[in-house]
């Protein structure tokens, strides 16, 4: 993979890199202020910090796609590296939704961990893709993304008004 084969993904990758940044803005910015609520309620320090690593993904992950002349294995190494450190974060978050007695219904809980644990999975699977050559794991990564973003939002809603009902 040359440089003009990624030149196709570098407008993404900025708009990619600076949407996430400022919905990690939005989510800390939720968290500080509703800290006190978060922290006693089973569940949601780890759903806080599952939330900000799957967006810090996105950044980092964005950022390196903007590296010029890195080889496509070197890029997908590093994509499948941020998957598996996000995951990490994930994890623990799908294990506090289910030990906790309260909050959602078991099929809110079910929808959450799959999200939770297939959002960062995308990336994972376009990080091994470019790593054997295809920028078409591009597109995988970016599926990864939009998902990332989705499951974010949801996150911050809950992180900002459901943990105040």
């Amino acid at each position: 993979m040359n440089a003009l084969e990624l030149e196709g993904w570098h407008d993404f990758a900025v708009a990619a890199a600076g949407a996430a940044a400022a919905l990690a803005g939005l989510i800390m910015v939720a968290i500080s202020v509703n800290i006190k609520e978060i922290i006693t309620l089973p569940g949601l320090p780890a759903r806080a910090g599952a939330t900000i690593a799957a967006v810090v993904v996105i950044v980092v992950a964005a950022l390196v796609i903007l590296i010029p002349g890195q080889s496509a294995l070197a890029l997908g190494l590093q994509l499948i590296a941020f998957a598996v450190a996000g995951t990490c974060f994930q994890i623990p978050a799908v294990r506090a939704l289910f030990r906790a007695q309260q909050g959602a219904p078991l099929p809110a809980k079910l929808l959450n961990a799959v999200l939770l644990l297939t959002q960062l999975v995308w990336i994972a699977v376009g990080g091994v893709i470019v790593a054997l050559g295809s920028t078409d794991g591009l597109a995988y990564v970016a599926a990864g993304f939009v998902v990332i973003v989705i499951t974010s939002m949801l996150n911050a809603w809950v992180l900002m008004v459901e943990i105040l009902r």
